[in-house]
């Protein structure tokens, strides 16, 4: 039997309210060696790429947000004088953000920057024409999106199994290759259902008895737990399920997994490699660069208001539902 980490009601209040201050952290403190999201490598109290430490103003309209391959809202474009800016942020902050500068509103915002592979990153600092004071200052996310499909998923303490049914509308995969989730389609919306982590090893044979296809359209069965909420966030999916077990098609899901499917590194949000060939009619540039970093354009519900405790938007986004030929 999979286990969970389980948390309380308490727990996960005293958790969220962590997890804010966090962002809200020091840059005068000390901080553990480790990786940011652009493979920055981090010393303590000091940045060895880049200028991260100096936050800097910008101001212009919001023209979109975007998704990650989580499933969260954790960036926008920003067009300023001097060209557009993809700006990043916790996705915790994202219902803030969206409430304070909504599409086609003038944004007024601190970011630090780094450099990585040729492009200037920006990340949020602070909201607001005034510039952050050192104990306010917003830190960058630490992990990756993948990362955050990888990890150990949380449930609530005392969630009941249930069954999910839907149609395979997508996938999200690694790096390498290898299936972290499942996006299937029903009556609800868009479900993320995270395929377990044993059941995510890539198979040493690619054979049709042994690897379970993914065609489009497929009938999934999936049964889990629902993940526990986060504090703040917006995603475009209605659920999103912790599985124990997957079906596709009537085939149970064994050991090997999905096998070695098309990698994510170029794609979009669900891993589909649909800007490969040039940019989609009537996409911006901007947008084509960030489906090459994973990110999907986000398309803002039409009623302000969010559903449910994750801010979960009711939208069935405005993601690439399509999958590759023959996956």
């Amino acid at each position: 039997m999979k286990t969970f980490k389980k948390l309380s009601m308490s727990v996960v209040a005293s958790t969220l309210a962590l997890t804010c201050l966090a962002q809200a952290q020091t840059t005068t403190g000390s901080m553990q060696g480790g990786m940011m999201q652009d493979g920055t490598m981090m010393q303590s109290g000091t940045m060895m790429q880049g200028n991260m430490m100096t936050p800097t103003a910008v101001s212009g309209t919001v023209l979109r947000y975007y998704v990650d391959r989580s499933g969260f809202v954790s960036a926008m474009d920003v067009q300023t004088a001097d060209g557009v800016r993809m700006v990043r942020f916790s996705p915790q902050m994202a219902q803030s953000l969206t409430t304070m500068y909504p599409v086609g509103a003038t944004a007024n915002v601190y970011v630090t920057s780094s450099m990585s592979r040729g492009m200037t990153n920006y990340y949020l600092a602070g909201m607001g024409t005034e510039m952050p004071t050192p104990g306010s200052m917003m830190m960058p996310m630490t992990v990756t999106d993948l990362d955050v499909l990888k990890s150990e998923p949380f449930v609530m303490l005392g969630s009941k199994s249930m069954r999910v049914t839907g149609s395979l509308s997508g996938y999200i995969a690694d790096e390498k290759g290898e299936v972290l989730a499942l996006v299937l389609r029903n009556s609800m919306g868009s479900t993320l259902v995270r395929v377990p982590r044993e059941n995510r090893l890539i198979g040493s044979s690619m054979s049709s008895s042994s690897i379970v296809p993914l065609i489009r359209g497929a009938s999934v069965v999936a049964y889990g737990m629902p993940e526990a909420p986060r504090y703040g966030v917006i995603s475009p999916y209605a659920n999103r399920v912790v599985a124990t077990g997957i079906s596709v098609d009537g085939q149970t899901l064994g050991p090997l997994g999905f096998g070695r499917v098309m990698s994510g590194g170029k794609g979009t949000l669900l891993g589909f490699n649909v800007n490969l060939g040039g940019a989609v009619a009537g996409t911006s540039p901007e947008e084509v660069q960030a489906g090459n970093m994973g990110y999907s354009t986000y398309a803002m519900p039409a009623s302000a208001g969010m559903t449910g405790t994750m801010g979960s938007g009711t939208m069935d986004g405005a993601m690439g539902n399509t999958m590759p030929g023959g996956q």
